[in-house]
C-alpha cells in the first residue's frame, strides 16, 4: 500500500461520512494520515450530526491533539488536497478501496480468532467452550462483513421516471387466499405496507390471522405465525383443523 494510494483513500472516506464507522485508524500505514484520520474519528464520533468539518478546522483540531508537532501545514495540505476527479472512482477507488477495508478487517477478526482459541487448552467446561464457540462465530461474521461495499444509497422514486411508475401485481402483492379481500386491496395485500387487523377483544381477530395464514399456506406462500397471547396447542388445534380439514373437536 503505497502512501499516494493511502491519500486517495482518504479524501474518498472525506466524501462518505459513513465509511468513519468502518475504518479504523491503524489501516492506514503512513503515520501522518493515521493521526488526522483518528481526530476526525473521535471528532465525528462524539459529534453524530456534525458534518466533515472544513480543512481549517480540521487544521485547528489537529493542532490541539498534536503535542509532538507531528503534522505540520505543508503535511496536511498534502493529505488533504488530493483531487479524485483525477481518478476513475467506479473501475479504480471502489475496488481497491473496497479491497482495502475487507483485507485489514480479515487481519484484524484472523488475530481475535487466535487470542480467542488460545485458552482453549485450560478450559474443561461445555459451557465455556460453547461461549467461545460462539465469540470466534461472531468475529468470523463480523470480519467477513461487506454491507460497506455497496455504497447505493435509496433516496425513493423519481417522480419523472415513468418505469418508477409500474405496479407490478406479482412482485408488490401477496393474495390473501379470499378472492374478494384480494379484490377489495387491489390485487392482495402491499408487501411494501404494513397490514394491521384491528377489533375489539373476542371479536375474531387471531381467527381471522389464522384463516388468512392458512390461506396464503395453500396457496404456496411461506408463513410465519407469531402469537403473544394465545398457547401454542391452542393454535395449533385451529391451524390443523383448517389445514387438514378434521373437525376441530376431533
Amino acid at each position: 500500500m503505497t502512501i499516494s494510494l493511502e491519500k486517495i483513500f482518504f479524501a474518498y472516506i472525506l466524501r462518505n461520512k459513513k465509511f468513519f464507522e468502518v475504518i479504523e485508524p491503524f489501516f492506514f500505514k503512513n503515520a501522518e494520515i493515521q493521526f488526522v484520520f483518528n481526530v476526525l474519528k473521535k471528532y465525528l464520533r462524539n459529534n453524530k450530526d456534525s458534518e466533515i468539518p472544513h480543512p481549517k478546522q480540521i487544521f485547528e483540531m489537529v493542532q490541539l491533539e498534536d503535542f509532538d508537532g507531528l503534522i505540520t501545514k505543508e503535511i496536511l495540505k498534502s493529505i488533504l488536497s488530493v483531487s479524485l476527479q483525477h481518478y476513475d472512482e467506479s473501475n479504480f477507488i471502489v475496488p481497491r478501496f473496497n479491497a482495502w477495508i475487507l483485507s485489514n478487517k480479515l487481519k484484524i477478526g484472523t488475530v481475535d480468532i487466535i487470542d480467542e482459541t488460545r485458552n482453549l487448552d485450560t478450559i474443561t467446561d461445555f459451557k465455556d467452550v460453547l461461549e467461545s464457540a460462539n465469540k470466534i462465530k461472531s468475529i468470523v461474521e463480523n470480519m467477513s462483513k461487506t454491507d460497506f461495499v455497496n455504497d447505493d444509497e435509496d433516496l425513493g422514486s423519481d417522480f419523472d421516471d415513468a418505469e418508477q411508475h409500474l405496479q407490478d401485481q406479482s412482485k408488490y402483492k401477496v393474495k390473501t387466499g379470499f378472492s374478494s379481500l384480494d379484490h377489495i386491496l387491489g390485487g392482495g395485500w402491499d408487501v411494501q405496507t404494513l397490514n394491521i387487523l384491528m377489533g375489539m377483544s373476542n371479536a375474531g381477530k387471531s381467527l381471522w390471522m389464522q384463516n388468512l395464514a392458512i390461506r396464503s399456506a395453500n396457496i404456496g406462500y411461506n408463513v410465519l405465525y407469531i402469537t403473544l397471547e394465545m398457547s401454542e396447542k391452542k393454535v395449533m388445534k385451529r391451524l390443523g383443523s383448517m389445514r387438514l380439514h378434521i373437525p376441530i373437536n376431533e
